[in-house]
């Protein structure tokens, strides 16, 4: 094992290692901005090619950040280095700090300085931290999916499933919206997969927004941890962000339930403009006033919204908002060959779903009834559950001012299970 570590004090004003690639090198000079040495100048003249080096941040974060690698040694006071890995997850200077075994770390004992030694077990102990907040990648083998896969587990016409992809693909945001029932979330959870080849849970962030969600979960911000004490945390949003950024060469997907629930421009906070496609990059940086990080949405992040139109308080009416996402409404899908191969097997199921697509015809399209009441084989008790403590409770509510059609609709769905 390489015996020649180090310790690497970035100053992100004049370095944003966490905007560099994997691969990327940079050079790091040994000279203060005046021309004068940097205290312990003499550790650059000794820092050997092939060295790995803990890249750690400055004020204001004070985290380990990352790791590289040395690629050229000292040459014109410049030592190269190559970023070798950027940290989903941070290790911070406390956590470092409290750790037993790095108490006389030489960066702890000099109050100057930016490049420090570190003995193989110093080195062995932060680099054990940072593997446990980010787990090494292991080959692991996904069930492969595809196209041809999404139209066989999901009742969707191919030519909708070909508009609905490609509408992904080029805007990165998009809300599906429809009718309570016509399975949004499962569409857009099978959508990615088949996106990405593959049933890949790690690069799928599923969220359900609520009036009570907020930025500090979604974003960052400071929680109260087990014993009451508040601690900066990254939101779930920021931490899969970066590890988009880490992995440029793969899709990442967030996946927002109920996306209308929540105050989404103070969810997204500051972040709430990078969205955008032309505000996503490295080039389009914000600093966040927390953590006072820049920040960026990468390219290969998506966005998939889902949201009822049943409920008129709940529309979206931001045109801010509108105008960053796009909007795709799914309608049930009664007709579709597949779906009725399905519950023409059993006449009983082929006589509610008829009746409720009488039904539909009386409701608007934003409250019709979805098809996925039926999706699963049910037998008779459980369609006539469905039907009776669903589906007309549902009428019920829906035509409270109108007694004469209610009760019509009502005695329809009744019929269709006598």
């Amino acid at each position: 094992m390489n015996s020649n570590y180090w310790w690497l004090s970035i100053n992100p004003k004049m370095l944003h290692f966490r905007d560099l690639e994997v691969g990327d090198c940079f050079y790091y000079t040994a000279l203060n901005e005046d021309g004068t040495p940097r205290t312990l100048y003499k550790n650059f003249t000794e820092i050997k090619k092939g060295a790995y080096v803990i890249a750690y941040e400055t004020e204001p974060s004070n985290e380990v950040i990352g790791l590289c690698q040395v690629i050229e040694e000292i040459k014109d006071d410049k030592v190269m280095f190559k970023k070798i890995e950027g940290l989903t997850d941070t290790v911070t200077r406390y956590s470092i700090e409290c750790h037993i075994e790095l108490a006389n770390l030489e960066v702890f004992r000099y109050t100057q300085g930016t490049l420090f030694k570190l003995a193989p077990r110093e080195y062995e102990v932060i680099y054990s931290m940072m593997r446990e907040l980010n787990p090494k990648k292991q080959y692991r083998y996904y069930d492969i999916y595809n196209k041809e896969k999404f139209l066989e587990e999901v009742y969707f016409d191919e030519k909708d499933y070909d508009e609905l992809r490609a509408l992904i693909l080029r805007r990165k945001n998009v809300i599906l919206q429809g009718a309570p029932g016509v399975g949004k979330t499962y569409i857009a959870k099978k959508l990615a997969y088949s996106i990405l080849g593959q049933k890949d849970e790690e690069k799928i962030l599923p969220v359900q927004f609520h009036e009570l969600y907020s930025t500090d979960e979604f974003m960052e911000g400071y929680r109260a941890d087990d014993i009451g004490i508040y601690k900066y945390k990254r939101g779930c949003f920021k931490r899969i962000c970066n590890k988009a950024r880490n992995d440029p060469n793969n899709k990442y997907f967030v996946i927002i339930d109920e996306i209308n629930r929540g105050n989404i421009a103070k969810i997204f906070g500051e972040a709430f403009a990078l969205i955008e496609l032309d505000k996503r990059g490295k080039e389009n940086y914000i600093e966040l006033a927390c953590s006072r990080e820049r920040f960026y949405v990468p390219n290969n992040i998506y966005i998939i919204g889902t949201m009822n139109t049943y409920d008129d308080e709940l529309a979206i009416k931001d045109y801010a908002l509108r105008r960053r996402f796009s909007f795709y409404t799914i309608k049930p899908i009664f007709e579709n060959e597949n779906f009725k191969k399905f519950y023409m097997q059993n006449p009983k199921l082929e006589k509610v779903i008829n009746s409720i697509m009488t039904v539909n015809k009386s409701l608007d399209d934003n409250v019709k009834i979805g098809h996925s009441y039926f999706c699963k084989p049910m037998d008779d008790e459980n369609i006539n559950m469905t039907v009776k403590y669903s589906l007309i409770p549902y009428i019920n509510q829906y035509f409270n001012d109108n007694s004469k059609t209610k009760q019509e609709l009502i005695s329809l769905l009744q019929n269709s299970i006598e």
